[in-house]
């Protein structure tokens, strides 16, 4: 699997909260960090998913829109705005670096406006 489809399939179950087809695509060991102070907020594949699990329970009508997307190595940049996070209709912009090793997500880094 392409580093391309690993993402679009990411993309493809998170706007249809699906976290059986979410949570293969990622390592054990993944991490999640705020960009802004460079802090880990998820740290394990147990975290992450319970994090997901809550996030698609309180987000019905989640969904994230592609604005542009940038490969560099191991690396995608998603340029993104998401609606429907935690049942607001409020369209926020943000920007997902993901990390790839081994065709697994390994790390994201979340900036956010």
């Amino acid at each position: 699997m392409t580093i391309d489809q690993i993402i679009d399939d990411q993309m493809l179950a998170f706007n249809n909260r699906d976290i059986k087809k979410m949570m293969p695509l990622c390592s054990d060991e993944i991490k999640i960090f705020n960009h802004a102070d460079n802090t880990i907020t998820i740290d394990g594949i147990n975290e992450c998913e319970k994090m997901f699990i809550t996030l698609f329970d309180n987000s019905p009508n989640l969904y994230a829109e592609i604005i542009k997307t940038i490969n560099f190595d191991n690396k995608v940049i998603v340029h993104e705005y998401v609606c429907g996070r935690n049942g607001s209709d409020e369209k926020t912009e943000q920007v997902v670096i993901f990390e790839v090793n081994n065709q697994k997500i390994t790390r994201m880094d979340l900036i956010r406006k």
